[in-house]
Order: C-alpha cells, then sequence, then structure tokens
C-alpha cells in the first residue's frame, strides 16, 4: 500500500481511501475494501410514461451519481445514464454547460438542464415533492 502513493494518479489518494476505501481514481483501494453493491440498470422507458426524457451525464465512481441513480431507479423512473470518462463528447458538453467545470451529475430533464441536484431539488423538479 504505501509504495502506490507514489505511482497514484490521484491527488487525493490518502484522503479517499481513509474516507471511502478506495481512491476516486479507482485504481487503488485499502486492504479490506469491498465494493458497494453496483447500482441496478435505469428503468426501462415506456411508451406513455408520464415522466420527461431525462440523460445522467455522470461518471461511475462519483458519489452524487450514484445517489442521484439511487433515487431515480427507487421510483422507478426511467432515464439515459451517460459515462463522461468514457464519453470524451459528453464531457465536453457537461463542460460547456457549467461553464468549464465537469460537474456530475448533471442532468437534462427535457431540455432543462440541472447540476448536482439534491434529491428534495430533483423531486420538485419531477413534481415528486
Amino acid at each position: 500500500m504505501e509504495d502506490r502513493k507514489f505511482i497514484c494518479p490521484c491527488y487525493r489518494h490518502k484522503i479517499d481511501i481513509a474516507a471511502m476505501g478506495h481512491c476516486i481514481c479507482g485504481l487503488f483501494v485499502s486492504e479490506d475494501y469491498q465494493p458497494e453493491e453496483e447500482l441496478a440498470s435505469p428503468p426501462v422507458r415506456q411508451e406513455g410514461s408520464p415522466w420527461p426524457p431525462i440523460t445522467v451525464y455522470g461518471t461511475y465512481w462519483c458519489r452524487d451519481t450514484m445517489r442521484t441513480r439511487a433515487f431515480l431507479n427507487h421510483r422507478g423512473i426511467p432515464y439515459t445514464l451517460v459515462d463522461v470518462d468514457s464519453d470524451l463528447q459528453a464531457a465536453q458538453k457537461v463542460t460547456e454547460w457549467n461553464q468549464g467545470h465537469l460537474s456530475t451529475p448533471t442532468l437534462d430533464i427535457a431540455g432543462r438542464i440541472v447540476t448536482e441536484p439534491s434529491d428534495e431539488e430533483l423531486a420538485a423538479i419531477l413534481g415528486l415533492a
């Protein structure tokens, strides 16, 4: 473990491993790390769905993206997930929407761009409040 701090590309290496058990870059973990249960796939959008089209731009390691996905999954709200780590065009779009910041999650809810919403904000936007 000690030698990993010298090759980890993430400047938050020690802080993240102490807090989460893994480095935010996803390359290194603590000796006792157990990965979190993977989130289920997004619900499938059915014809006549009452929900607006939603695209979630995020990453698989971002806690806020995981929280937003869990919120939508738990309520059966369909969405499309776009991983900005692997889709450079999507990353550029998110960066433009957020004045130069690659903020995740960023949601496109029927053309309305929402950055890092809390569960309460998302509930209000979707009429669940």
